[in-house]
């Protein structure tokens, strides 16, 4: 066993242990990673297209920013990903709850301030129930996102999906 490891706590002289579980480890991360990324079934591999239209609620917004949305335009998230073409754009006065000094809360409406509702259809690939457009996005309900058009950005939460 003393020439197995040396007085130095090094392999046969050579290597030290800690190198050797540095590089295990370095190893696992690597095979993982593979794993993740090329064999896991991914949104990549698929070619099964459907059409989902969904909504998108945009709150608390000034008229100047609501006129800025048209049916026709294309929408994408912040990092450019195509998700759709908005088809139905629906203004409304914002409507807000604040909470009063006794621990109710009360609604209302916002001053000047305008929530927008946009009706987009895409075309999304699907991968083991789930729906993604332009095979990167995925689109569920409840989700928040940055929204761009090519004359405003703005972050919206998808409220509600339909798939056909």
């Amino acid at each position: 066993m003393r020439r197995f490891i040396d007085e130095n706590g090094r392999l046969f002289g050579r290597i030290s242990v800690i190198d050797v579980f540095v590089l295990l480890l370095v190893v696992i991360l690597a095979v993982a990673a593979f794993v993740k990324f090329n064999l896991l079934d991914t949104p990549l591999t698929t070619t099964n297209t459907v059409k989902v239209t969904y909504t998108v609620e945009i709150k608390t917004l000034r008229l100047t920013t609501t006129e800025m949305f048209r049916p026709g335009d294309s929408l994408f998230t912040d990092a450019y990903t195509y998700v759709g073409v908005i088809t139905d754009v629906k203004v409304t006065e914002a409507a807000v709850v604040e909470s009063l000094i006794d621990g109710t809360f009360a609604h209302g409406i916002a001053h000047d301030r305008y929530d927008v509702l946009l009706t987009v259809e895409a075309q999304a690939t699907t991968s083991n129930g789930r729906y993604y457009a332009d095979r990167l996005y995925e689109i569920s309900a409840n989700s928040s996102e940055r929204f761009q058009t090519r004359y405003v950005e703005t972050t919206g939460t998808i409220v509600t999906m339909t798939v056909g």
